[in-house]
């Protein structure tokens, strides 16, 4: 019995050992990596859509929550800014008569908890902590005159990123900023290819 209580005395100190010796050398591989700047924002890359229509109003309804697990509200730009930057890089009204509406209902970025596992193997393991979530709905309502012409898009957008328990802040800004940009893009081809299914909405 004092053999076996020795014995598993070993086992657990070296698994200690092992442990501390992989936290250390983790640490030291953290603390080597370059820091990497979060993402900018360019509208200019999208290319733009020849809208007919004589003008474009855009209208946020979004109300930020302002408490958990939303963080918009922390941030600078906004995923909000992002859309309206976009929108006024994208749909260039070029008609005479007409009119096209964006209405914003959710432009919301959040960040939840992962479940992680308690098992042995899992405490050699960097896993993922948390995520990020940015989305967007929105409508996109077109109104012409002219010929009594119109059309309704739905936008449903979403993107996320996951962050690991190692991650510094600046690998959490990183995601996020990474999170909203998906989300943009996504929602830049949604509106490509239904803005092509409403003839004569887009012009050459």
């Amino acid at each position: 019995m004092r053999l076996l209580l020795i014995s598993a005395m070993k086992k657990a100190s070296l698994l200690c050992m092992i442990f501390i010796s992989v936290s250390l050398f983790s640490g030291c591989v953290t603390s080597q990596q370059p820091q990497i700047t979060p993402p900018g924002f360019d509208p200019a890359g999208y290319k733009t859509l020849r809208i007919d229509a004589r003008k474009l109003q855009i209208i946020e309804n979004w109300q930020m929550p302002m408490e958990p697990p939303y963080i918009e509200h922390t941030l600078e730009p906004t995923m909000s800014g992002f859309i309206v930057e976009w929108a006024s890089r994208v749909l260039i009204p070029v008609g005479g008569s007409g009119e096209l509406i964006l209405n914003i209902s959710k432009a919301s970025v959040t960040v939840s908890e992962l479940p992680k596992s308690a098992d042995l193997a899992s405490l050699f393991k960097n896993q993922q902590e948390s995520k990020v979530r940015a989305e967007v709905k929105a409508r996109l309502m077109w109104i012409q005159p002219i010929g009594d012409r119109h059309g309704t898009i739905e936008i449903d957008a979403s993107a996320s990123r996951t962050v690991p328990e190692t991650a510094t802040p600046n690998d959490y800004d990183v995601a996020v900023r990474q999170a909203m940009l998906d989300a943009i893009t996504q929602m830049d081809d949604q509106v490509r290819m239904k803005t092509g299914e409403i003839p004569r909405l887009v012009l050459p």
